[in-house]
């Protein structure tokens, strides 16, 4: 009896022990040992991926950057601030702003927002 449990002990140590190490392989490569292999077509199209992504980031600020304003938007936060103040109107030969309203340069285009809600109320593409 005791030679029983014995062997089916050590049956069942040694494939305990066999399926873990099998597991094991299937995790590493086993034609460079787990080492970095340039022609590893995998970590290629990762990178080539990630650039692709970094990409379409840079394309999408892009986009985000030169905006092209309509009447009736909302003229964002950053671009109402004195950086974007038109104070010389008619040297640029835009009409007097009526109260409540200032010319903004955005982009190439001059804007008559609402100071205090930045409806946009006309849009003028400026000359360089």
């Amino acid at each position: 009896m005791k030679r029983l449990i014995t062997a089916s002990l050590a049956v069942l140590m040694l494939a305990g022990g066999a399926s873990a190490a099998s597991a094991q392989d299937y995790r590493r490569d086993h034609n460079n040992n787990g080492r970095y292999d340039a022609r590893d077509r995998s970590y290629e199209q990762g990178r080539h991926d990630q650039a692709r992504a970094e990409d379409r980031r840079d394309r999408r600020d892009d986009r985000r950057e030169y905006r092209r304003w309509a009447k009736g938007q909302r003229l964002d936060q950053r671009y109402r601030g004195n950086t974007y103040y038109v104070s010389d109107y008619r040297a640029r030969g835009l009409r007097q702003p009526p109260r409540g309203y200032r010319w903004q340069r955005v982009n190439d285009q001059y804007v008559l927002a609402a100071v205090a809600t930045g409806l946009i109320a006309s849009v003028i593409i400026a000359n360089r």
